[in-house]
């Protein structure tokens, strides 16, 4: 409504301009001189008022441009913070992975005793979180069942399954386990079993020790190499806590695994072991021969 206000004013003083221009032909100059300050008098307003309105459109043009070149530059700017947390995400990981890598091939070179390969879990078992992992070598790789997996901090399980590009493995931790081993201490050299702890997942024990068993908290132990599936001298643990079985003559040794179970990542297979296979003292004058520890194949 206001803008045909403003057109009717302006059709308005046109034609009063049109009707004086044609009285100041027809009178003279000095009339026509009047009329123009009349004109003058009259539009300046509307011009006023017209040149206001155009340079508000303009400042509203240039302030909505630059808001859109801010948001442009916003959005910018966060695609590349974006891109640069990404980035040191990136490197921190690298970082990482080259860490433990070269720890894992220190303690390659220091073992040349073995032959490896080297896997990467890639899965653990829902239903038994620290009983069994998934590696992704398998038969293609060299990898057959029994082998003995580790890392460079000491035991970690053995090779129960095998399929052509994975492998299952079974922790010390499984109850369903069990490792013949020794205090490595020379003083003692007592040999055992550790085997799970289904009531303590994450603290395997050692069983079957007598009651004077030479055992102390801090003892570390090491597997016995019985049986062929564990080379003799892989690092278990550490002796936490000894109990006495109630109401007998054994008692049982709590361990600290030497390993961190959460932490695995990348692990070891020992694929070839050139040490030679401890027996047992022969009995009856039977001939020695390798002793296979209960349960060591994690059936």
């Amino acid at each position: 409504m206001q803008l045909f206000h403003k057109k009717a004013v302006i059709l308005i003083v046109a034609v009063l301009t049109v009707f004086l221009l044609a009285g100041s032909v027809a009178t003279g100059k000095h009339q026509f001189y009047f009329v123009e300050q009349v004109i003058i008098t009259v539009l300046a307003p509307v011009e006023y008022v017209l040149a206001k309105v155009g340079h508000s459109i303009r400042e509203a043009a240039s302030f909505t441009g630059e808001i859109f070149t801010v948001y442009r530059d916003n959005q910018t700017l966060k695609a590349q913070i974006e891109e640069l947390r990404q980035n040191n995400i990136n490197s921190t990981e690298v970082l990482a992975e080259n860490a433990r890598l070269r720890v894992m091939l220190d303690y390659k070179q220091a073992a040349p005793q073995f032959d490896f390969v080297i896997a990467q879990i890639i899965a653990r078992d829902p239903g038994t979180w620290t009983s069994v992992i998934v590696l992704n070598r398998g038969t293609a790789d060299g990898i057959a069942k029994d082998m003995a997996v580790v890392t460079p901090q000491g035991l970690v399980g053995s090779v129960v399954n095998v399929y052509p590009h994975s492998a299952k493995v079974q922790l010390i931790l499984d109850p369903r386990s069990a490792v013949g081993c020794l205090v490595q201490r020379p003083e003692s050299r007592v040999a055992a079993i550790v085997e799970g702890n289904g009531a303590n997942p994450l603290a395997p024990r050692m069983v079957n020790l007598s009651r004077d068993a030479d055992i102390i908290k801090g003892d570390k132990i090491v597997t016995s190499g019985y049986g062929g599936i564990y080379p003799k001298g892989l690092l278990i643990g550490e002796v936490g806590d000894i109990v006495n079985e109630e109401g007998g003559l054994l008692k049982y040794a709590i361990l600290r695994p030497a390993v961190d179970f959460d932490k695995l990542e990348e692990v070891f297979i020992i694929t070839r072991s050139r040490k030679p296979i401890p027996t047992l003292p022969p009995q009856g004058g039977q001939t020695p021969s390798p002793v296979q520890p209960k349960g060591a194949t994690g059936q």
